[in-house]
């Protein structure tokens, strides 16, 4: 019986979520020596009730996983693994297994970055989510996201384009691919890039799989940046699970009528995301600054500042603030002062919003 065929039946045992893996595996360090512990210690202080009516299984059942695994031209990674993402490894609720199609080194990426969104974007959304892509990848940043409709394929399409390595993470089993016009995407992502599922192949694909695999957006970005996202939405699902994993959020600011803008601007107003108008915010905070510019254009006269970024301009300081405090300063409600930030921004005056805090260079 393979190592392999140990972690799979970890997975089973633990169920789709992964649920205190880490805890179990800081205590016996293996899906093996879990097993030789069944029957000789009490393990329902580690596991959930319905995880130790599992443990019984024989883990020889899981050999011929392996084998349609190989069939289907999926590999199957487990935590013993030296190819493993090592972004999961320190996480509560990483999967002892993952199946993966592609190329794997992609999962160990220098630097990776979540793109999420709505799957119904709007023209703007599209565009935003395609040219911080753009700008991402051809600096070498590996984008990972949900191979969804929308933003989503958005994202993993600017990789393509560029050449640049991308990450899928599936909310089905690995032999399916959801929404299925997204296969011809699959396959150009494969050729540099991966995709993966903590889904057993064969498995009927379940709806509450999908906010399960957010968790793994999240874990394996170093960032992530939210293009448009409703107050209530999957996305938002993604951002929490990115804030209890100590990742930074980013999210790009748009129309305050547009619902599918209230959650990105809600993050931006309470401060729990940088704001991003552009790549360039996060290649900063990725430490990869002037990676992928394009050279210098012409200088121009910069247009003459609103009347509300000249207020704005005139309340701004090496002392952080939040947005609500700069708003009551100036006299502005606070989409108006939210605008006149962003017309600073473009203006070079002022820099984004960190942790909800704005100011000056």
């Amino acid at each position: 019986m393979t190592d392999g065929c140990w972690w799979l039946w970890l997975s089973y045992v633990l169920g789709p979520g992964a649920a205190h893996c880490r805890r179990l595996l800081d205590v016996y360090g293996s899906a093996r020596a879990v097993f030789e512990a069944v029957g000789k210690e009490d393990l329902s202080g580690l596991l959930t009730p319905s995880q130790c009516g599992r443990l019984s299984t024989d883990p020889a059942v899981f050999a011929p996983m392996e084998a349609r695994c190989a069939a289907l031209g999926a590999q199957v990674l487990t935590m013993a693994d030296p190819d493993y993402p090592s972004r999961l490894m320190d996480i509560e609720d990483a999967p002892p297994a993952l199946f993966v199609t592609g190329e794997v080194s992609a999962l160990n990426a220098g630097h990776t970055v979540g793109m999420i969104g709505s799957r119904r974007p709007s023209a703007y959304g599209v565009e935003a989510a395609a040219g911080i892509g753009k700008q991402l990848a051809e600096a070498g940043v590996c984008l990972v996201s949900g191979l969804a409709d929308g933003l989503d394929s958005e994202a993993h399409r600017a990789a393509v384009n560029a050449g640049a390595p991308t990450i899928g993470v599936l909310g089905t089993p690995i032999d399916q691919t959801y929404p299925a016009t997204n296969r011809r995407l699959r396959a150009q992502m494969e050729q540099t890039g991966a995709v993966i599922s903590e889904f057993f192949p064969g498995e009927a694909a379940q709806r509450s799989n999908f906010l399960l695999r957010n968790r793994l957006i999240a874990a394996l970005s170093d960032a992530v940046c939210v293009v448009e996202a409703r107050e209530k939405s999957g996305t938002m699902n993604t951002v929490g699970h990115a804030q209890r994993y100590g990742r930074l959020v980013f999210a790009v600011p748009g129309g305050i009528f547009s619902e599918v803008c209230a959650g990105t601007n809600r993050l931006l107003a309470e401060g729990k995301a940088r704001m991003a108008t552009g790549g360039g915010a996060l290649l900063e905070a990725l430490g990869l600054e002037g990676q992928g510019a394009k050279p210098a254009a012409p200088a121009q006269t910069a247009p003459p500042l609103s009347p509300g970024a000249k207020t704005m301009l005139g309340c701004l300081s090496q002392t952080p603030r939040p947005l609500e405090a700069l708003a009551a300063e100036t006299g502005l409600d606070a989409g108006s002062a939210l605008a006149a930030l962003l017309e600073l921004e473009v203006a070079g005056e002022a820099r984004g919003c960190a942790g909800g805090l704005f100011r000056r260079k």
